[in-house]
């Protein structure tokens, strides 16, 4: 697919394709294209959002989905414009702006970085979740990882013509950098992107993104996306690869959706 066929209905189907079967359980779809998308064991709203919302009956729709399910109505807008019909429909709106990036994979280097170990089935390994669990020196952070999102990995089903690859990256102590890549067809989603918390600023973030590159176009894969949401969803999807180091990775901004909220979190 090329860059200019990527916008963000192919990146949100791409996303919600990704995930499915992991960290998001389903997609509910409602009237006029409006669709809600959901996690069982993961309140965040980064992974339970409604999209398509311009309408009130949508908006209702919508906000009965997420209620039904025990969540808080948030809601994925594309652009400015979808952003002032959702502010007409509910007041106050808590707004977060997202990034969708997309990188064009790496060479692949003549020798593997012995460094970088790789396991192609659908849930991580104990290396991985002991990353992960600790990319935060935040007890609450670390709470949450392991009572949500931990879970969720652990749970993950195979998925036909989805293929999973999950990266750790080791130093001198061990386990220290991890990532996860979901590839379909010639397109990748890159999440779970992370850094031991008393590992990090020493490039390991950047180095683990720079393998799962070159692990994606050694499988094929023509561009690779990542969904940066803000600082308040340290722990999300793509938690642990703020912007700049994406960017540092060569990953480029092709859209900018924004999530609006109705409760702080």
């Amino acid at each position: 697919m090329r860059d200019g066929d990527l916008g963000f209905e192919a990146l949100r189907d791409a996303h919600v394709a990704a995930l499915t079967g992991s960290l998001i359980d389903g997609v509910a779809h409602g009237p006029g294209g409006a669709g809600y998308v959901w996690s069982r064991s993961i309140p965040d709203p980064a992974l339970n959002f409604a999209y398509g919302v311009r309408r009130p009956d949508q908006f209702a729709w919508a906000g009965a989905a997420a209620l039904g399910r025990a969540r808080a109505p948030a809601f994925l807008a594309r652009d400015d414009e979808e952003v002032a019909l959702l502010r007409a429909l509910f007041e106050p709106a808590i707004l977060h702006p997202a990034r969708w990036m997309v990188a064009r994979p790496l060479p692949v280097p003549a020798q593997a970085d012995g460094a970088v170990t790789l396991q192609a089935t659908p849930a991580p390994g104990a290396d991985f979740e002991g990353v992960f669990a600790n990319l935060s020196d935040a007890p609450a952070v670390r709470t949450h990882l392991r009572r949500t999102y931990l879970p969720a990995l652990r749970a993950a089903k195979a998925r036909p013509g989805l293929v999973p690859l999950h990266l750790v990256l080791r130093d001198a102590a061990g386990p220290a950098a991890c990532a996860s890549l979901y590839l379909r067809g010639d397109m990748a989603g890159l999440y779970n992107v992370a850094t031991r918390f008393d590992r990090q600023r020493r490039g390991l973030g950047t180095a683990v993104t720079v393998a799962a590159l070159r692990a994606a176009r050694a499988r094929g894969a023509a561009q690779v996306f990542l969904l940066m949401f803000p600082p308040m969803f340290p722990h999300g999807p793509a938690g642990g690869a703020p912007e700049a180091l994406a960017a540092r990775a060569g990953f480029r901004t092709l859209c900018a959706p924004t999530l609006l909220c109705t409760s702080p979190s």
